[in-house]
């Protein structure tokens, strides 16, 4: 059976597709067999995939996105057998399809930005994360270089003991201009400073989810 990561915050731009699409290039590149689920209504995680399918020749370790149309469970089901990660994509809500993603999840990841509005869309999160029983890894996203608000924030993290990951992933370009074509940093900037925190942050999941890490 997959391990599942749910990546889930309530707070909308907070970076979840990014954060889906850049870890599913980073898996596939390690030939890790990786598969998504979209539950959004925007459908961006399936439009990133199908773009990848059309601009690139076909990748043995990724095998798509599941649509909202199929559903959590099937796309689970569907998984078995065909990918060894299931990346769920979630909208900003906190209704029950969310909290189906949830629960259904071995790692709960949750993106969000470093202001007062994106701590406070957080911590229910966290809430809803904990009433699961799931573990969680909380990941900073478009990190300014230094600010006092900043500074601010993360102290507040602390305050309220997120299980913050060590890597932040920088408010670069990079990653905005791989979504347009179904692609990762890793895979056409690898020698970038964005290709490098996504290769940090996927060897704190590594560290985390032992189930796939024999594959690295």
């Amino acid at each position: 059976m997959a391990y599942v990561i749910t990546i889930a915050q309530r707070k909308g731009g907070a970076g979840k597709t990014t954060l889906a699409c850049q870890l599913a290039a980073a898996l596939a590149a390690k030939q890790i067999r990786v598969a998504g689920a979209d539950l959004d209504e925007q459908q961006s995680f399936a439009l990133w995939a199908h773009v990848r399918a059309a601009n690139r020749d076909a990748d043995p370790f990724f095998a798509g996105v599941f649509e909202k149309r199929i559903g959590l469970s099937s796309a689970v089901r569907r998984s078995r057998g065909l990918a060894d990660v299931l990346i769920v994509d979630t909208p900003p809500t906190a209704d029950f399809d969310v909290r189906r993603a949830i629960g259904a999840a071995n790692l709960v990841m949750a993106p969000m930005q470093l202001s007062p509005i994106d701590l406070a869309a957080s911590l229910p999160t966290a809430e809803a994360i904990g009433a699961a029983g799931k573990s969680a890894l909380f990941v900073v996203n478009r990190a300014p270089a230094k600010s006092r608000i900043a500074a601010e924030i993360r102290a507040q993290i602390d305050k309220y003991r997120l299980p913050v990951a060590r890597t932040e992933l920088g408010n670069r370009t990079a990653y905005a201009e791989t979504m347009g074509t179904g692609a990762g940093v890793v895979e056409v900037a690898p020698r970038s400073a964005a290709a490098a925190e996504i290769r940090a942050l996927t060897a704190e999941l590594f560290a985390i989810a032992g189930q796939f890490r024999k594959a690295a």
